[in-house]
């Protein structure tokens, strides 16, 4: 039976909370979650992957049961926070897994710890147009607590409608895990916005896998990103939306094996 351990570790800023499944001595394999979901998105594919990865899957501060971050966070500062983190547990080196905002932060951590990450793979990476972004910002709106509970009706219909075919436990994990993150939520997609991601993936070294579900919600984002890279594939996972990790978890943890255990 697998047992994925979960743990905090301390870093100057507070604690990261996360999820690990070591089954072998190596390759170290850190997942880096959506907004605003937490390490928990991931155990389906841990599991999966557990004879070929030690993985790791911290929660984001601010997410999950992470440190509350100052206002005004940007990505620069939870990339640092979990390499500070991972690096507390031992980790020398690893390869990256970031999707939606897990691929900001995956990007802005191989950008800056280039030796640290030896591969990425950027699952719906947020290479976002100037219309795309005034789109979204238009959308976003402080989740409130009112008397009648609607808050909470409010963000499942809105996780129904980015995938109708999500089971209901899912749709229950992300209702409660977006509650939980309110206010850091909301500032997480304003530090994908600010993000200088166009600079930082032309600059980037590593190979680097771009993924999507063809039905993803940034699914166009897929071949700017990838035109941009030096040493770049991509995938695209046919039938899959926004919640691939979950849904086509098998057909990701194939992909991820073929990606990462290639010369």
């Amino acid at each position: 039976m697998l047992i994925i351990h979960k743990g905090y570790v301390d870093i100057p800023y507070g604690q990261i909370h996360y999820r690990q499944l070591k089954q072998v001595d190596g390759p170290i394999l850190v997942l880096l979650h959506q907004t605003a979901s937490s390490g928990q998105m991931f155990e389906r594919l841990m599991g999966l992957l557990a004879r070929d990865f030690h993985t790791i899957a911290p929660d984001t501060p601010g997410f999950g049961n992470s440190f509350s971050p100052p206002e005004g966070f940007t990505i620069e500062f939870l990339a640092s926070s979990l390499h500070a983190a991972l690096t507390a547990l031992g980790v020398t080196s690893c390869h990256a897994f970031g999707h939606h905002t897990g691929a900001a932060i995956a990007v802005q951590m191989a950008c800056t710890h280039p030796k640290f990450v030896r591969k990425v793979v950027l699952s719906g990476p947020s290479l976002l147009s100037e219309a795309q972004k005034d789109r979204l910002k238009a959308s976003l709106k402080p989740v409130e607590l009112v008397e009648d509970g609607s808050h909470l009706t409010a963000v499942w219909q809105r996780i129904r409608q980015r995938d109708p075919s999500l089971p209901l436990e899912i749709v229950h994990r992300e209702v409660l895990l977006t509650q939980m993150a309110r206010k850091a939520a909301q500032r997480a997609y304003q530090a994908v916005f600010e993000q200088p991601l166009e600079q930082q993936l032309s600059d980037l070294q590593q190979p680097t896998l771009i993924i999507s579900g063809e039905y993803d919600t940034l699914r166009d984002s897929a071949e700017p990103t990838y035109s941009l890279l030096k040493n770049g594939q991509i995938c695209i996972v046919a039938g899959a939306g926004p919640y691939l990790c979950d849904q086509n978890a098998s057909e990701v943890a194939q992909v991820l094996r073929t990606f990462f255990q290639e010369g």
